[in-house]
């Protein structure tokens, strides 16, 4: 599983977290790592901004030149350097890239074709997790530097997905980590009685709790109580949850496995 996984760097937050895990991962699945470091555009438009004032648009234009080769230099030198420390091997998939951040990501994703995006919690730049609306893979947000003791995985009739069980499952194994599982109705969607049954009888696992609840205040009910270290949930497709997305990766407090 996960044999090949990308590590997205923004500019303004080094993931330590997420490349700990990621060589975590390496030892215990065998996945090849690479990594993207994206020069975002927001960032400079936020500088430019406050330039205006002191600068012709021509000087604007030769310092953001300036900055962007800054800051490539110092993403081949500084933290290629401080990747390869970490993992302690060399990194052949390594590429740095300027745009927009989500749009950069799905852009590496499709030409380098990983099956894991991983990147770390910034509480301080919620922008960064529009990437877990649009990204067609599965994304992992981490949140831990301990091992993974403890897993909650979370199945609704909004988003029937038989793949989260399925990894849910093999993680458990792999990391031997105990796994809760919970299936949630949720009356803002068409709820069907024999769907939980259907689909712990595909996995072959049986369901800790089934219950009638809104998906995001059972989860976090649940994991407040439970104290998991990682919780697995099948990623919901309604567009109204753009904004669910960011409070997983904000209220959860524990690393989050949304699975598509």
């Amino acid at each position: 599983m996960f044999k090949k996984i990308l590590i997205s760097v923004p500019m303004e937050q080094f993931p330590e977290l997420a490349i700990n895990r990621a060589k975590d991962m390496e030892q215990r699945f065998g996945s090849e790592i690479i990594l993207s470091y994206v020069i975002e555009d927001n960032v400079f438009d936020r500088i430019s901004g406050k330039l205006k004032f002191v600068m012709t648009e021509k000087e604007s234009e030769r310092f953001e030149k300036e900055m962007v080769k800054t800051h490539r230099e110092k993403a081949n030198k500084l933290v290629r350097r401080e990747v390869e420390r970490i993992l302690e091997e060399k990194l052949d998939g390594f590429t740095i890239e300027k745009g927009i951040y989500f749009e950069e990501v799905i852009k590496t994703i499709r030409e380098q074709r990983p099956d894991l995006i991983l990147m770390e919690y910034n509480p301080f730049d919620m922008l960064h997790y529009r990437i877990l609306d649009r990204c067609p893979i599965p994304v992992w947000v981490e949140r831990e530097s301990g091992p993974i003791k403890k897993i909650g995985l979370f199945c609704t009739n909004l988003a029937p997905n038989v793949k989260a069980p399925a990894i849910a499952r093999r993680l458990g194994k792999r990391l031997d980590a105990e796994v809760k599982t919970y299936f949630i109705k949720d009356g803002r969607g068409d709820i069907d009685g024999k769907e939980p049954d259907r689909v712990a009888g595909k996995n072959h696992i049986t369901w800790n709790e089934i219950v009638e609840d809104k998906v995001e205040s059972f989860i976090y009910r649940k994991v407040k109580k439970e104290d998991f270290d990682l919780i697995v949930v099948g990623r919901i497709k309604r567009r109204k949850y753009l904004h669910f997305r960011s409070k997983f990766a904000k209220k959860t407090k524990c690393s989050v496995l949304l699975v598509n």
